[in-house]
């Protein structure tokens, strides 16, 4: 079932202020619709209560990965506001029992599948996960996979390389990674540039440690200019294109978030057509929401 939101009834455009704790010049603007590729759920009245309060004052929406102890809980929270939640679960994909994992969740109404961690010692493009991959292309579930360093210090097997394995034998399987490959940065940005069926967002620390340097961006996203020329493939997008805006944080941190990414975007001069598709309306695209009065 398609979602519709009619954003001209409840646009919110954030414009800075001066009571902004970041000062004056922070850039608070927002195309008229977000989705948030990128939330953990807290499975409390108060989390949703602020959830529903700050998302709807911003006309946003958010993919909700929901811990499979609260999966009954989440997907009744999603059900009751289907204009406000994209419900994924957060499968192990080390359980022996993940398949029959991926057909309930689905059965349950869940959308996609993430965030995702390869903590098995295995890479994400081991053979003995390609069953995952499979299953969640043919029953059309995106899928989340976590890159770059885990909470615990290890990383090795989240590489994004292994992610532009899976996207290219996976073709109409949508990926959207988390953290960009961080500190991988050139790696995912090749792997994305090359997989149409291949994002990553920025959220996590990578905005905080460029805090000072938000043009560094554009090094690795850098073939905006190259379109159709030699080496760039016939199907690319603006590189911009290809990060998803997210939070990987809680409700009340949605307008710091925001802050951060288009700090990142004014520096690399991104344009307002992709800074709407980074936004939002890339997912929207992929979960069928339509947006009424948009061409």
């Amino acid at each position: 079932m398609k979602t519709v939101i009619n954003y001209l009834a409840i646009i919110v455009i954030f414009l800075t202020t001066g009571c902004n704790s970041k000062g004056p010049q922070s850039n608070l603007s927002t195309p008229p619709f977000i989705i948030d590729s990128h939330m953990h759920y807290d499975a409390s009245d108060d989390w949703e209560k602020s959830f529903l309060e700050i998302y709807t004052r911003h006309n946003a929406m958010a993919c909700l990965l929901i811990p499979m102890k609260d999966l009954d809980r989440g997907i009744a929270f999603a059900k009751a506001h289907p204009d406000r939640v994209i419900p994924y679960a957060e499968i192990d994909i080390d359980s022996p029992s993940v398949v029959d994992d991926i057909n309930k969740v689905n059965g349950m109404g869940f959308r996609g599948l993430g965030e995702l961690f390869a903590k098995g010692r295995r890479d994400y493009n081991d053979p003995e996960y390609d069953t995952i991959w499979s299953l969640a292309e043919k029953l059309g579930m995106p899928v989340a996979p976590h890159t770059g360093v885990l909470a615990d210090g290890t990383m090795a097997n989240l590489r994004p390389a292994f992610l532009a394995d899976i996207a290219a034998g996976h073709p109409k399987l949508f990926i959207h990674a988390a953290h960009f490959g961080n500190p991988w940065y050139e790696e995912a940005a090749e792997a994305t540039r090359r997989n149409k069926n291949l994002y990553f967002d920025l959220s996590g620390s990578s905005l905080i440690k460029k805090e000072n340097d938000p043009a560094y961006w554009a090094q690795w996203l850098w073939w905006t200019e190259a379109l159709g020329k030699p080496h760039i493939p016939k199907d690319a997008v603006p590189a911009w294109e290809k990060i998803l805006f997210a939070t990987d944080e809680g409700p009340d941190a949605l307008e710091e978030n925001i802050r951060r990414f288009n700090k990142a975007l004014d520096a690399c001069k991104v344009s307002e057509e992709t800074r709407a598709k980074s936004y939002g309306l890339t997912m929207a695209k992929v979960f069928g929401i339509n947006l009424l009065n948009e061409k």
